[in-house]
């Protein structure tokens, strides 16, 4: 989102495309529209668990570039935010169907809207129960990297010993175990998060982190930035290299749609959606796709 983040988040660039659930509700626990948003007083806000820098806990307090963009969006409706934690299933299809448009089977009212959702043409086709709107950030993958130990960024002339760090079971994790004909297999070396393989990477433990670059600015911080050389990287092979980020709904909350995708624009027009990420350390990317 989440130990680990698995396949439902940036995975989905290999697996996670797959259809929607097709196992019938148990209940309808449908999603408010805005209306009934507006009566509430809230805006429940589905957020995946331990995902920093986007959603996360620092000294036991909610925070990140997704928590605080649920808050703004919950502000300008004039409601509270009502942010809630996602652990999430093997596939963003499964996030979705929990989340957004069926909810839990230990019950609790599914989300409003949830944030961090992977915007694609491909993928929204075949999770018609949701609507995925409102991009926010272009997702790319980068490879940060001890200058002292591999000068020149190049990973296929990694020196021998050496070794690259990689969140487990991640798009970056395959590429490095295919790539060069299995020549770096050896030299992958797998972490539960991009955090603890940047801290490893601190520690000499590993020359260099391949992961999405979001994620590596965000636990480099501002000095760590400057002592690790970071670049985005192409992985050739893979059906990704890059992917737009945004929100969803359930398919019955378009007036919703219209309200917060109304907000984002207004941010993204005004700059703050830019100074948002750069609290956190992190570049935001303009988004490229458009799947309306």
């Amino acid at each position: 989102m989440m130990t680990g983040q698995p396949l439902s988040r940036r995975s989905f660039l290999l697996a996670g495309l797959a259809a929607a659930g097709t196992a019938a509700a148990l209940r309808p626990a449908a999603a408010r529209p805005l209306d009934d948003v507006v009566a509430r007083g809230r805006l429940r806000i589905a957020v995946y668990r331990d995902f920093p820098p986007f959603s996360y806990r620092a000294d036991g307090k909610l925070t990140g570039i997704d928590v605080e963009l649920g808050r703004i969006l919950a502000e300008r409706l004039g409601v509270a935010a009502d942010l809630m934690e996602h652990t999430p299933g093997e596939t963003v299809s499964d996030d979705l169907r929990l989340a957004v448009w069926k909810g839990y089977l230990t019950g609790g009212e599914p989300a409003d809207v949830m944030m961090h959702v992977p915007y694609d043409k491909e993928f929204a086709l075949r999770n018609g129960e949701a609507v995925l709107f409102a991009p926010y950030q272009r997702e790319v993958f980068a490879l940060t990297r001890n200058p002292n130990r591999l000068p020149n960024g190049m990973i296929a002339t990694l020196p021998e010993g050496e070794k690259i760090g990689v969140e487990l079971d991640t798009v970056p994790d395959f590429f490095l175990l295919g790539a060069f004909g299995g020549r770096l297999r050896s030299s992958v070396a797998h972490f539960p998060s991009v955090t603890k393989a940047v801290e490893a990477m601190r520690a000499g433990d590993v020359a260099a982190v391949l992961a999405p670059l979001s994620e590596i600015e965000g636990a480099l911080g501002a000095d760590g930035a400057t002592t690790y050389p970071t670049a985005p990287m192409t992985l050739p092979g893979m059906p990704q290299s890059g992917w737009d980020i945004g929100m969803a709904v359930k398919e019955n909350s378009r007036d919703l749609v219209y309200a917060l995708g109304d907000v984002i624009t207004a941010m993204d027009a005004d700059g703050s959606l830019t100074a948002l990420f750069a609290r956190y350390g992190v570049t935001r990317q303009q988004p490229a796709a458009n799947i309306e």
